[in-house]
């Protein structure tokens, strides 16, 4: 295929014809590169995973410095932690996984388990955790032996850019094929929608809105996508108030609430709710007042999503406050709204990606778990809920009970639904909600999920 000029690539650009083509010549240079890593050994991926993760942990503060600038949301300090998790943690969770050639052999059951790559993977990014989720899914791409082409979210495209050539130097320095990580380096949802429905790319990996990921299932090839999540916590009368609040706050404060998995609304028995309300107040929560919520509704959600409106997603809860029209205290940490109802005659009871939460009392365990199932099934199923609780009979009940493929007990949402941190889930940050949110797994997604296994079945004696 005859190489284009910069001049020609970019007048290209301009016409979905152009696009196409584009998006077709970075296919092509990517199955180049899977052809040049067919003989690469475990150890190979594995050295070169390695390269990766002291990419991540060298630059973690200058990616996410570049992140805040860029995109106006989060926080340095916890993108510098994502960051670190996305590479250390990531490769430390999978670093004895193997992934390449024979992976499982049992001689009595005369079975052969052999992995190979599932070829060329379309990565799609968010803008909320945008550097961090370049170097998961290389790394998994990498671990699994294949290549990969990311379409990233325009508003985040600079520092993805950033990362993504930060790790391509390093790892092409150690071998790897130039071609093995690229990039759209004109973002739009045209080239992201070529990208993933390009006939020469066999997987799409998405993570993003329910637009996106809704159109990675629909391009008719293998996708793991995975989208909103409207979590529930339910403070149950024997939890532990200081330590429930205070993992809340942390969840809900961290990087501004835009972790998919953190809560946001939290259900409490009655007996112990102004108790709650009491511990919130004194972490710096503040309560919108019931004449300040409708006019807090109106400005941050956006009426014809009905979430929250994009420009809220990732500010402080001031900065939030000050663009609904709220005045709060400047020490504010999280904003409350105490409130009845879920569903879109009830707003605020959206999934909202920031330091705000929705506050209900529950009348008897019955009602909290209807509360709770109401939530998710409001754009959350198939997510994350959590319970707070020191009754173990409670935690099975309340497991079986919801739609969630991750129920986190006693522990910060945002922290504990990537697994890894405050339990022993695979770390992930590509959380899978399971049929329950239209989503083809329900785990968090590992290297394992990018592979195709082969098994060699060994005759015996028939059974007939």
């Amino acid at each position: 295929m005859p190489k284009l000029s910069t001049t020609e690539v970019n007048k290209s650009v301009e016409t979905e014809e152009g696009i196409y083509h584009n998006v077709d010549i970075l296919v092509n240079k990517s199955h180049e590169a899977l052809d040049q890593m067919e003989d690469f050994s475990q150890a190979d991926v594995d050295r070169l995973c390695q390269v990766i993760e002291k990419v991540g942990e060298d630059n973690a503060r200058h990616l996410a410095q570049m992140a805040v600038d860029e995109t106006g949301r989060g926080k340095v300090e916890d993108k510098v932690t994502k960051n670190t998790y996305a590479a250390q943690t990531i490769w430390e969770s999978m670093k004895d996984m193997k992934t390449v050639g024979v992976i499982d052999e049992d001689k009595e059951e005369g079975l052969i388990k052999i992995a190979e790559p599932i070829g060329v993977i379309a990565g799609v990014t968010p803008v909320t955790n945008p550097t961090s989720t370049v170097i998961f899914k290389a790394m998994i791409a990498m671990k699994s032996k294949n290549t990969i082409i990311f379409g990233f979210h325009p508003q985040a495209q600079k520092c993805c850019v950033e990362t993504a050539k930060l790790i391509r130097e390093a790892t092409v320095a150690a071998g790897a094929p130039e071609n093995w990580i690229q990039w759209i380096e004109h973002p739009s949802l045209t080239a992201t929608t070529a990208l993933m429905n390009n006939p020469k790319v066999q997987m799409v990996l998405a993570t993003g809105g329910p637009g996106m990921v809704k159109a990675a299932y629909s391009t008719g090839k293998p996708a793991l996508g995975v989208g909103p999540g409207n979590g529930p916590s339910y403070i149950e009368k024997s939890a532990d108030i200081e330590q429930s609040v205070g993992d809340i706050v942390l969840s809900k404060t961290f990087d501004n609430g835009m972790i998919c998995a953190s809560e946001n609304s939290v259900v409490v028995d009655k007996e112990i709710y102004d108790q709650v309300k009491e511990a919130f107040a004194k972490r710096h929560c503040y309560f919108l007042k019931p004449e300040e919520i409708k006019l807090f509704e109106d400005h941050f959600i956006d009426p014809r999503r009905g979430t929250v409106a994009g420009p809220m997603a990732g500010k402080s809860a001031v900065k939030i406050a000050e663009m609904c029209g709220v005045t709060v205290p400047a020490d504010t940490e999280v904003i409350v709204a105490e409130y009845k109802g879920v569903g879109p005659k009830h707003p605020l009871s959206a999934e909202k990606l920031s330091p705000v939460f929705t506050l209900y009392k529950a009348e008897n365990q019955t009602q909290a778990f209807k509360i709770c199932t109401d939530l998710l099934n409001y754009g959350g199923r198939g997510h994350t809920a959590g319970i707070h609780t020191r009754d173990s009979k409670v935690i099975r009940k309340f497991a079986f009970a919801m739609s969630a493929c991750r129920i986190l007990v006693n522990s910060p949402a945002a922290l504990g639904g990537i697994g890894g941190v405050y339990n022993n889930m695979m770390p992930s940050l590509t959380l899978g909600t399971g049929s329950y949110g239209a989503n083809s797994v329900s785990h968090n997604i590992t290297a394992k999920d990018l592979l195709n296994i082969k098994t060699v079945a060994m005759r015996r004696k028939p059974l007939l």
